[in-house]
Formats: structure tokens, C-alpha cells, sequence
């Protein structure tokens, strides 16, 4: 008999309204013990959470949450103004270097321009020289013959005229390298 009775189990029922009912239980009963320790565990699970969203919501994480969202903001407006600050900066370093290079230039137009000045009025101080030679010269000339004070006149006259020039041209050369 218990091996009949242990066929049972294998064999299918012929009620179908036990077969249903079975079939949703598997034909097994859940245990005491582990149905309380289900419910124990979905208890021990819920009061965690339940604590949680109570601290969750409650006034100093919401504020401390408006605290972060504002700083955020604030650190999010301080990085663009460091941004175009930045930005600013490197437009005013590519405006300094091309300052520096515009002085550069100007320096060495200025050098060039004074080493021009300084060769022009050695000219003009040559001119002079040869002028006072000439003028030496004709005076000398003047002194041996006497015979002739009219001619003498106009010709001293003549390079008083050409001393006026050579020398108002030497200021006028020398103030215009100077004004360039």
C-alpha cells in the first residue's frame, strides 16, 4: 500500500477542481516559519525606507538641497564671468604684443632717423667749413686788392646770402628728421 499510496503523488488527479487549486499551491503548503520570515524581511525592508523618505523630505535636506542648487548657480555664473574675463585678457595680451612690436619699430626708426640728423649736420657743419674757407679765401683776396671795393661788396654780400641758406636748409632738414 505505500506504494500505491506513493504513486499517488504522481499520478494526476481526476477532480478538476482540486487539480486547480492544487496547481496553485503546487500542492505544497507554505511553512509557518517562512512565511513569517517573508513577512518579517518585507517589514524590515519597509520601515528603512519609510524612515528614508521621511528624511528625505524633511526641512534641512530641502534647504540643504536649495543650498547646493545655488551654489551650483553661483559657481556656473563665476565660471562664465572667469571665462570672458579670460577672454579679455588674451585679446588685451594680443593687443600689448602688438603694441610692443609698433614701439619696436618706432625705435628703430627713430635710431635711423637720428643717425640721419647727425650725418646731415655733418654735412652742414662741412658746408660751413668750406664756406668759412671761401670766405677766408676772399677776404684775403680782397685785402690784396683794394683797387676794387664795389665787386668785393657784392661778392661778400653773395656769401652772406649763400651762409643764410646753407644754414636755414640745415634747419629745416633738421627739424623735419626730427618731426618724422
Amino acid at each position: 500500500m505505500d506504494t500505491e499510496e506513493d504513486m499517488s503523488e504522481f499520478m494526476m488527479p481526476l477532480d478538476k477542481e482540486k487539480d486547480s487549486s492544487e496547481s496553485a499551491l503546487c500542492g505544497r503548503k507554505l511553512p509557518l516559519w517562512l512565511g513569517l520570515l517573508l513577512l518579517l524581511a518585507a517589514v524590515g525592508l519597509l520601515v528603512p525606507m519609510i524612515y528614508f523618505a521621511v528624511i528625505a523630505n524633511s526641512k534641512a535636506c530641502v534647504d540643504g538641497l536649495q543650498a547646493q542648487k545655488e551654489c551650483q548657480e553661483l559657481n556656473q555664473h563665476v565660471q562664465r564671468q572667469l571665462n570672458q574675463a579670460q577672454e579679455l585678457l588674451h585679446e588685451k595680451e594680443a593687443e600689448a604684443a602688438t603694441c610692443k612690436q609698433a614701439v619696436v619699430t618706432l625705435r628703430d626708426s627713430l635710431k635711423k632717423e637720428q643717425a640721419r640728423v647727425e650725418e646731415l649736420q655733418g654735412e652742414l657743419a662741412t658746408l660751413n667749413q668750406q664756406l668759412h674757407d671761401l670766405s677766408e679765401k676772399l677776404r684775403r683776396k680782397s685785402e690784396a686788392s683794394a683797387e676794387d671795393y664795389s665787386s668785393s661788396f657784392y661778392v661778400l654780400l653773395f656769401l652772406a646770402f649763400l651762409v643764410g641758406v646753407v644754414m636755414t636748409a640745415g634747419v629745416l632738414i633738421t627739424c623735419k628728421c626730427l618731426k618724422k
